[in-house]
């Protein structure tokens, strides 16, 4: 691909049922990439049937970005019934040879509008501490820190935390944690 041939080919494509596929191929390619990255084992979706594939696919939105045939990103929200009028910006990932080119900026606001479609007032997601490009990105894209936090499920030693917006762009205010 041509260094600054990725965004003028990127395409986004909400994901339907009979999609479920290319979720399932994009999801376990993002866990073999960056496990430590994601909520989920690399093994135990493997093994996933395909009526659970097909389940998680229906499950709020999945966007995924394309390059042509080539997948370049995805991203996915989900309703938090737990938290009235938020959505969760989950499971956002893009191909090495796409990242620095506004792919995941493309993902994530796509969720946004979802959001905006189900009338959620506010996006949450999850990112890893230290994680600076995604940090970054979120800061760019009007998320800011919630106070909530917690260790990383399965790796030792490595946190989380809660960053959040409004879907119309305004920040959300510190919250404090509530798990």
């Amino acid at each position: 691909m041509a260094e600054n041939a990725g965004m003028k080919c990127v395409v986004l494509r909400r994901l339907a049922g009979a999609d479920w596929r290319i979720w399932r191929d994009v999801r376990l390619a993002a866990l073999a990439d960056a496990p430590g990255i994601f909520h989920g084992d690399l093994e135990e979706e493997r093994a996933l049937g395909d009526q659970e594939w097909l389940r998680w696919t229906l499950d709020g939105v999945k966007s995924v970005a394309l390059c042509g045939q080539e997948r370049a990103g995805v991203a996915a929200g989900r309703l938090r019934p737990e938290r009235p009028g938020t959505v969760e910006l989950y499971g956002m990932w893009v191909e090495p040879q796409f990242r620095g080119a506004g792919v995941a900026a493309m993902l994530a606001e796509d969720v946004l509008a979802w959001a905006r479609e189900q009338g959620s007032g506010a996006v949450e997601l999850w990112v890893i501490a230290g994680n600076g490009p995604a940090e970054r990105l979120y800061r760019r894209l009007g998320f800011e820190a919630t106070g909530e936090q917690e260790s990383h499920p399965s790796i030792p030693g490595l946190s989380k935390y809660v960053m959040a917006r409004s879907t119309d762009g305004v920040a959300r205010t510190c919250r404090g944690p509530s798990r």
